[in-house]
C-alpha cells in the first residue's frame, strides 16, 4: 500500500507522519489512546507472547482516526485463537440502528442477527446518542492459524449489504484486503494490559492488537452520507457464535462480569459511554485503593472501594460483602500497622500518614 506523508510546521521544526502501516501495531499516527481499558477480562488474560495464537481475549484501548479517506481504528489487546469474536459498531452518519434488528444481512453464519432482537423487543442496544451504521468483526484459529473479517451495513430499516471479506494471518504479512478496500490485521503479541478477573483493571501501555481500516466511501451507501468527519467506535470481545458477549468492552463497564447473551445487554444501563469518538482524549486508569486511607472504622467505604473488590455496595459506606476498605486491615478495628496488635505503633502510623488523600 502506498504510504502518503503529512508534514506538519511546527515553531522551527519540521515533524513527519505517516498514516498507519496495516499490521496490527499501534503507529505513532494514531496519538494518544481515546479510550482505555478500566475492567480485568473475564476471557482469558493471555500469557503466549506470539503475534498469532492467544490464549485470552482482551480490549486495552481504542484509537481512531479519520485520514487519507480512511477511517483507521486500533484496538490494542488480544483475541484468543478459539474463533472468540470482536465485534465493531461505528456510528458516522445520520440514522442507524440505536438497537439492533433481526433482519440485517446474513452474514458470519447469521451471527449478526444473533445479537438482534428476535422479535420480543430485545436486541443489543448502544448508549444514547449511538446509532451504529456499519458492523465489523473479526475472528481467528484453527490448527494451521488463520483470521478471518466479516462486515455489514446497518441502514435504520434493516436489509443492506454484508459480506465476509476474507481471510489472512498475523502481521503486515497476514492482512486481510477486502475488494471493497477494507483492511484487517492481528498481532496477538500483547502478554500486558489487565489481567485475569473481574474488578478494576488498566489497559495502559498496550500497542499491539486488531486492527482496521474503512475506506470512508463505505459509509455512502445510499448518496446521502456526505463528507465524514466523524466517528463512534463501539468495540467487544465475544464467543464465536456471537451469543456470549465478554466484559471485555470498550470504553470500560467499570468493573464486573461479562455480560452474556448480547440481546439482553442495554448500554444505557451501564455507567459511562461503552464507546468512543474520533478525538476523546482518555482519562486516567481508576485507583483500584479509592479514596480510603487509613479509615480505622470504615466509615469512608465508597461505591468505588467497593467495585475495585469485585463485590456489590451496601450503600451505607461500611463493608463491601463483608470485606473492609482494600487498605483497612482485618477486621478493620484499629489495628493500622497489621502486627496484631492496636498499641502505640498504630497511633504513629497513623500520624505519620495524616493528610494523605481522602
Amino acid at each position: 500500500m502506498k504510504t502518503i506523508i503529512t508534514t506538519l510546521t511546527l515553531a522551527c521544526s519540521s515533524v513527519a507522519l505517516a498514516q498507519p502501516t496495516m499490521d496490527g501495531t499501534l503507529d505513532a499516527a494514531y496519538g494518544g489512546a481515546n479510550a482505555v481499558q478500566d475492567t480485568q477480562t473475564g476471557f482469558g488474560n493471555s500469557d503466549i507472547g506470539m503475534p498469532d495464537f492467544a490464549n485470552g481475549s482482551e480490549i486495552d484501548s481504542g484509537h481512531a482516526i479519520i485520514d487519507n479517506g480512511y477511517l483507521y481504528i486500533m484496538l490494542t489487546g488480544n483475541l484468543e485463537s478459539v474463533f472468540n469474536k470482536i465485534d465493531i459498531f461505528v456510528d458516522a452518519r445520520d440514522g442507524g440502528q440505536h438497537t439492533l434488528r433481526n433482519d440485517n444481512p446474513e452474514v458470519d453464519f447469521d451471527g449478526l442477527n444473533r445479537m438482534g432482537d428476535d422479535g420480543s423487543g430485545n436486541g443489543l442496544t448502544f448508549d444514547a446518542g449511538f446509532e451504529a451504521d456499519m458492523w465489523l468483526s473479526m475472528t481467528c484459529g484453527g490448527d494451521v492459524f488463520a483470521t478471518y473479517a466479516n462486515y455489514a451495513e446497518l441502514p435504520t430499516t434493516g436489509a443492506g449489504f454484508g459480506q465476509f471479506v476474507g481471510q489472512g494471518t498475523s502481521g503486515a504479512d497476514g492482512v486481510i484486503y477486502g475488494k471493497t478496500g477494507l483492511m484487517f490485521a492481528l498481532d496477538n503479541s500483547n502478554v500486558d494490559g489487565v489481567g485475569f478477573g473481574e474488578g478494576i483493571g488498566c489497559g495502559e501501555g498496550v500497542t499491539t492488537g486488531i486492527e482496521i481500516a474503512i475506506p470512508l466511501y463505505l459509509f455512502d451507501w445510499d448518496g446521502g452520507a456526505g463528507e465524514i468527519t466523524s466517528a463512534k467506535v463501539c468495540a467487544f470481545i465475544n464467543n464465536g457464535g456471537h451469543d456470549y458477549m465478554s466484559n471485555q468492552v470498550i470504553g470500560g463497564i467499570g468493573g464486573g462480569s461479562n455480560l452474556e447473551d448480547p440481546r439482553f445487554v442495554n448500554f444505557e444501563n451501564i455507567e459511562g459511554n461503552q464507546y468512543y469518538s474520533v478525538g476523546d482524549v482518555a482519562g486516567p486508569c481508576p485507583d483500584p485503593t479509592g479514596a480510603c486511607c487509613f479509615d480505622i472504622d470504615c466509615s469512608d467505604m465508597t461505591q468505588d472501594n467497593c467495585l475495585a473488590l469485585g463485590g456489590e455496595y451496601n450503600g451505607d459506606g461500611s463493608f463491601c460483602n463483608g470485606n473492609p476498605p482494600p487498605c483497612a486491615p482485618e477486621p478493620c478495628e484499629g489495628d493500622v500497622d497489621g502486627d496484631g496488635d492496636v498499641d502505640v505503633s498504630d497511633i504513629l502510623t497513623v500520624i505519620g500518614n495524616w493528610g494523605c488523600a481522602q
